[in-house]
């Protein structure tokens, strides 16, 4: 029972509260040494901290977040995933706060059922989660592209049922050449 199960446990079971210090933001991307690029709302913000990190005149701003030890190795942090950042105490010129929690989806959820989820992350987070109300019917997939996936083709599986079934067995590796026996039999007469 180390330290990992308990801070997991803490993680999954928490209930987070934004508040004026300690707002939800947006991962833009890892920085390296367990910094991560954080976008804040400035309207989440208390006036000293928009005046702290100079954001007075902009609607987002950028600040670097770090992740404190407890968390790391127990917890990742995905682009695009948000997280309670506390902004309250900046510890170097470049570092504007700390991840105090990193959101889950069901606590995702739970804040927007509460009505305490920012209005600013609504069509972010139906991007990012794939529950865009937008959907557009006549897009195409992006597993479309993927060269090692066999699509059946509905006509095919029309006119024959199940005669061919090892069809869609992969034969060998599709990552690898395919050497054709028959040319080199050919070319050796």
């Amino acid at each position: 029972m180390g330290r990992g199960k308990y801070t997991t446990q803490e993680a999954l079971e928490a209930q987070p509260e934004p508040t004026a210090t300690c707002p939800i933001v947006r991962v833009l991307g890892p920085r390296g040494q367990n910094l991560h690029e954080v976008a804040v709302a400035s309207s989440l913000v208390s006036p000293e901290i928009n005046a702290r990190l100079n954001a007075d005149a902009q609607p987002w701003f950028t600040t670097l977040a770090q992740l404190p030890p407890r968390f790391r190795s127990v917890l990742w942090v995905r682009r695009g995933s948000y997280v309670l950042a506390d902004l309250s105490d900046q510890l170097t010129d470049k570092i504007g706060g700390e991840i105090a929690m990193v959101l889950l989806a069901a606590q995702v959820k739970r804040l927007k059922q509460a009505g305490q989820w920012p209005s600013l992350y609504a069509d972010k987070w139906a991007e990012i989660s794939g529950h865009s109300s937008h959907a557009q019917p006549d897009s195409q997939s992006d597993d479309q592209g993927n060269p090692n996936r066999r699509v059946a083709d509905d006509e095919s599986s029309d006119s024959e049922p199940d005669s061919d079934s090892d069809d869609m067995l992969p034969r060998g590796n599709p990552n690898r050449r395919v050497i054709d026996d028959e040319s080199s039999d050919a070319s050796s007469d």
